[in-house]
């Protein structure tokens, strides 16, 4: 019986030997409140994604104020976090890196340069946890500017950053004809405005898909912008309820 029980501790022993050997426990923390939350008055809650080091991602929710939480990871490769508020608006991006500290911070800066591996991580995973993610976020900063396509493809071919990646400017968006009301936007580099009924003003915007909030008049604007064909889209909805 003694003899039964040893072995078993000794199995004990040498499976949390191997997970301590392969895993780290790392606490991921949202930098800054969002915009919308402040003008609120209310936090938002968010859906937490991220790359597992085994070819699939995962998800976990976070609640209302929740701005931190505790994971385990596998110690050896890049794993890529995004918190989407309200599991669709403009993400907080961060990275574990391989011998890195047990604390990441997700940024919006970070947010779009993360979502894009996250994206292309199910097409070729080990590529993605084999990137220098620390280089890559000093070499690229924010993703919003430029073509994450070319440099997703570059990446996931083993290639490195293009040296032809293309950079573009912020690109002028006159809107019009929406309601009067105190407008916040999702990203943090933006500005909120004022506006009343039927004037136009313009704003210069990243890339991509991004939204106001008209907390008054329960409304949200959003604004898709193509920088590479320099062309917008506008749109007016109810406000997404949280």
């Amino acid at each position: 019986m003694r003899v039964v029980i040893c072995c078993l501790l000794l199995i004990l022993c040498i499976g949390c030997e191997a997970n301590v050997l392969h895993e780290q426990r790392i606490t991921v923390t949202l930098q800054d409140s969002h915009p919308w939350g402040e003008a609120s008055h209310r936090p938002l809650w968010h859906t937490l994604v991220y790359t597992d080091g085994e070819g699939t991602r995962s998800s976990i929710h976070l609640i209302e104020g929740q701005r931190s939480i505790t994971l385990t990871v596998p110690r050896d490769s890049l794993i890529v976090f995004c918190a989407y508020p309200l599991s669709f608006l403009h993400p907080y991006g961060g990275f574990y890196h391989p011998g890195a500290d047990d604390t990441v911070t997700l940024s919006q800066e970070q947010g779009e340069l993360a979502k894009l591996l996250l994206d292309s991580y199910q097409f070729n995973p080990e590529a993605v946890e084999h990137i220098n993610g620390t280089f890559l976020v000093d070499e690229v900063g924010d993703a919003t500017l430029l073509d994450g396509n070319a440099l997703v493809v570059s990446l996931l071919n083993g290639e490195g950053i293009p040296p032809d990646l293309r950079h573009y400017e912020k690109l002028e968006v006159v809107v019009s004809d929406i309601p009067s009301g105190y407008w916040v936007p999702e990203r943090q580099s933006q500005k909120p405005f004022w506006n009343k009924w039927g004037e136009a003003f313009s704003l210069e915007l990243e890339g991509g898909l991004q939204r106001f909030l008209n907390r008054e008049g329960s409304l949200c604007l959003s604004l898709y912008v193509d920088l590479e064909k320099g062309e917008y889209l506008s749109s007016l909805s109810k406000a997404p309820p949280w």
